[in-house]
Formats: structure tokens, sequence, C-alpha cells
């Protein structure tokens, strides 16, 4: 019987491969990857199934006996490694609810995130150090009460554009269902090698590479970002790796690795449909999909049946979903978070009394296809092809309340892979500038790598411009200015009354 007939949490899949295919491989591991510590593999490739369910355990009644008297939350600043998966693993067991935090985010993030959360803290050492002790302990007892479906399994987090990023709870029903209708989609079997180099403190890899992986059965590696691949694939030989667009790119540069390769998701951000036709050309499938954190994340997803530039896939199993007169998108069903983290309020202005969770985007469902196209944020988000999502109101914000400044307009890049922030000031002089300049790295540096711009340019309007690009009521018209801007040359001579480099 396959897993996936039975379980209503990922830990039931676990606990069903170590049963059933005790010794296939189950985490694909290096010496690297352990610090040199490999007493915990028992398979010449890493960890079986059975070692792994094993070591699983053993970790959970650590958690659990550390875990019991502060709010059942473990929080953990994840970086991509071994460790972080047997964390995970283990606090589902012990009916703990689990809070990575990605350490790629930056300092100032990690901080906000955990000032929120409250729980015990965990940093790769301590989680080693966790590791390494259970799996010296010879007896123990592993009776608890298995934890309900629709108990808090998990929190995540949003981007954080708002003045500090959101905790998005998911239920173990939640995560399990939105896997499951996932793998439905890009159907993958027990013989599969899936390479995770997307952050696990995200959903898209939390579901759609863990949750996956567990459901099927398949060998999992687990590396980070472009450097993890070039370090891994070549090794492992994946038939299965998640991505997003510019990571896309920078494989298809160097395919080393990709001889194995099957299928490709691809989320966060659409794919071009050249980069979709190179890897169409080399025989590999692209699965894309649409989704978001307070989804679990999946909404739609392509198979390998339909994959098409353009589209987003189908909506999966489990979602109800309606389309407003705006083209707004709204879903309802069991993948649904449980709510933003300890904020009733923000929650409730997410999600209607009945149920629906107001997405956000515009979308058209294609007569032809029947698939979701994503025509963009309703409320103006930014997505960079990384695939993280941008409110730039809320960075605006916080810029346009130093002195100074007069209006400004954060927006994407020529590559779509940073942002520049437009600013438009009273200021002329050369210091006074660079004073601006000083203050604007000062706000924006609480937040999070991938939403501080990486260039700044100054722009000035006219009387008539500004007419033309402010309502009266003083509000910008975004998509106006942002096409002048663009069109806009940097200021560098003297004439313009602005220094050299702005």
């Amino acid at each position: 019987m396959s897993p996936t007939q039975r379980v209503v949490r990922l830990d039931d899949a676990l606990h069903f491969n170590a049963t059933n295919h005790t010794s296939r491989l189950a985490l694909f591991c290096t010496r690297d990857m352990f610090c040199d510590r490999l007493e915990w593999c028992d398979h010449p490739d890493g960890l079986s199934w059975k070692r792994l369910d094993r070591l699983v355990t053993q970790t959970a009644w650590l958690l659990k006996d550390t875990a019991g008297w502060m709010n059942r939350r473990i929080v953990h600043e994840v970086t991509n490694r071994v460790s972080d998966v047997v964390i995970a693993l283990a606090c589902a067991r012990a009916g703990l609810v689990e809070v990575p935090i990605d350490s790629a985010a930056g300092e100032n993030y990690v901080r906000q995130c955990r000032a929120q959360v409250g729980g015990v803290w965990l940093n790769q050492v301590q989680k080693q150090e966790t590791i390494e002790r259970a799996n010296r302990l010879q007896e123990f007892h592993c009776q608890w009460p298995t934890p309900s479906p629709d108990d808090p399994a998990l929190v995540l987090w949003t981007s954080g554009t708002t003045e500090s990023p959101k905790g998005v709870v998911l239920s173990h029903r939640a995560l399990c269902c939105n896997a499951y209708a996932k793998l439905s989609a890009a159907r993958q079997t027990s013989s599969d090698r899936r390479l995770t180099v997307l952050s696990i403190g995200h959903a898209y890899a939390r579901t759609c590479d863990l949750g996956t992986w567990l459901l099927a059965g398949s060998t999992l590696a687990i590396a980070r970002g472009y450097d993890g691949w070039r370090d891994m694939a070549e090794r492992f030989q994946p038939t299965v790796v998640n991505v997003v667009p510019s990571l896309s790119e920078r494989i298809l540069d160097d395919t080393t690795g990709c001889e194995s390769l099957q299928m490709l998701g691809c989320g966060g951000a659409a794919m071009d449909g050249e980069q979709f036709r190179r890897w169409t050309d080399r025989g590999v499938s692209v699965i894309q999909g649409y989704g978001l954190t307070e989804s679990g994340p999946v909404i739609s997803s392509q198979t390998r049946e339909d994959s098409i530039p353009g589209h987003a896939g189908k909506i999966v199993q489990s979602w109800q979903y309606r389309i407003d007169s705006h083209d707004r998108l709204f879903v309802r069903g069991p993948c649904l978070m449980s709510g933003y983290l300890d904020d009733a309020i923000a929650t409730e202005q997410r999600i209607d009394p009945e149920g629906w969770l107001n997405t956000g985007d515009v979308v058209r469902k294609c007569p032809r296809t029947e698939q979701l196209q994503i025509l963009g944020r309703a409320d103006d988000r930014l997505t960079l092809t990384s695939g993280y999502t941008i409110d730039p109101l809320m960075i605006e914000k916080r810029v346009a309340a130093i002195p100074a400044i007069r209006s400004c307009l954060l927006m994407l890049d020529e590559s779509g892979r940073k942002l520049r922030l437009w600013i438009e000031t009273t200021a002329i002089a050369e210091e006074s500038l660079q004073q601006i300049t000083d203050r604007v790295s000062g706000a924006i540096a609480p937040l999070a790598n991938w939403e501080r711009p990486s260039e700044i340019r100054y722009f000035r309007l006219s009387q008539s411009e500004r007419e033309q690009f402010f309502s009266p009521k003083g509000t910008v018209r975004r998509i106006p200015l942002a096409n002048h801007l663009r069109q806009t040359p940097i200021l560098r001579s003297e004439n313009d009354d602005f220094p050299p480099g702005f």
C-alpha cells in the first residue's frame, strides 16, 4: 500500500517508509555534510529509511524533553544541512511546532523573527550536538501523544515587507494535504533522486521538496543555491530538482550534473520562454506552479503532460477557488494556513468569515488550457527572479519618512534580480545627498537581504510631470512613473545639481 493512501501527517509517511522500505537510501550524505561525523549513517551513501526513522525518534525524545515548557516551539536557523532535515522531522514526531528561519535573509531578519516567536532556540552547532547526543542514546522513552492532524506543525515566515515578518502557521493536515496535491500533479516514484537547493525555511522547498520526498519514499540530498548544486549534483545525479528562474538560468549555462535530470520544478516567479525551451530541448520536463506561503504554498501546478510556458498549471486538488470581477483570486480548503502567528487581526484581514483567502493576485483562467495565468499583484508587489516577493509600499514608507525626501519609488532593475530605489529629493548639495543616502541605508538595514535596494538613483520632476504621475491626493501612479524612470538617464553632470554617481 502506498503511504499516500493512509497518511494524514507527513510523519506517518516517514514511519511507513521505515517499515516498508527498511534498507532503501533515504538521505544522501557526504563527509562534508556531517562535519566528518559519519556515525549516523548505516548505508554506504547515507541514511536508510529505518536508520533515519530511529534517529528522528531519538532526536524527538531530546527535543520533547527540552521544549515541553517553552510554548512547544523549536526555533532554528536554516542553512540547508542534513541536521536541518533531522530537526524538522523530529519536531513533527514529537508534536512540537517547528519554526525555521532562513539564515540567508540576514541577521536583522533572523532577529526580528526570533523576537516574535519565543520558544527554544537552536543554532547550527546546537542542532548538531543535539543529534549527536540523540545518536548515542541507548534507552529512551518514545511514547507520547500523537498530534492531531489539525494541530499546528510549522511556522514559516512571510518576506517581512511589512513592519516585521509575519509567521504563517500551518497544521499537519495542511502540510500533508498540500504535499500530496503537488505529488499528484508532479508525479514521482521511490526510484527518484531529489536534490533540494532552495531553503527549507520557505514554503516552496518545504512542501515541494521535503513533503513530496516523504510521500514518494524517494532519496533526498540537500544543499543550498548554485554553489550547492555545483558541489552536489555531479555526485548525486538528481532526477528531480526545484529551482527559481535565476538559479535555473545559471544551471543551464553549466549543465554539469544534469545528465540524469528528468523533471525541473520552477516556482517563485515565471520562467521565461527561452529558458523553458532550452530545458525542454534537453528532454527535461519543466513544471511551473503558483502559490503563496499562506496556502502551504501550492495552489496550482502543471504536470508532465501539460507543461507549457507562460502558464502556472491547473488548480490542484483540495482547493476551492473563485475569481472576482476584478480578476482577484480567492481560495479555501484544508491546505490553508491556520492563521498568522499570534495575530488574529491580520488573519481576519486576510481570510474572510467563510474561509476564503484573498491571495492578492490578479489572474485569468486560460480558456484553452484551463491553466492559471498570473497577471500581477493586486497590491503592486514585486517578484524577483529569485522567487522572493516584495511589497514596495511598506519599504517606500520607511524611506519617505526621511527629511528632504519628497517621494520615492521601488522597482525592479532590468534583470529582475535586484531592486532599484528612485528618490525625489529637495536636496541639491553633494553633502546633503550623502546624508540622505546614509539615512536610507539605515532605514532599510533591518530588512531581509533580498528587500534591500542594490542601487539608489535620484530624480526630479517638473510641476506638469508631477500632475501626470501623481493623483490629486498625492498618490503615486506607479506604472506610469516607473515607465518614465526607466527612460530617465542617470543624473551625472554638474549642471544637474547632483554629484557624480547618483
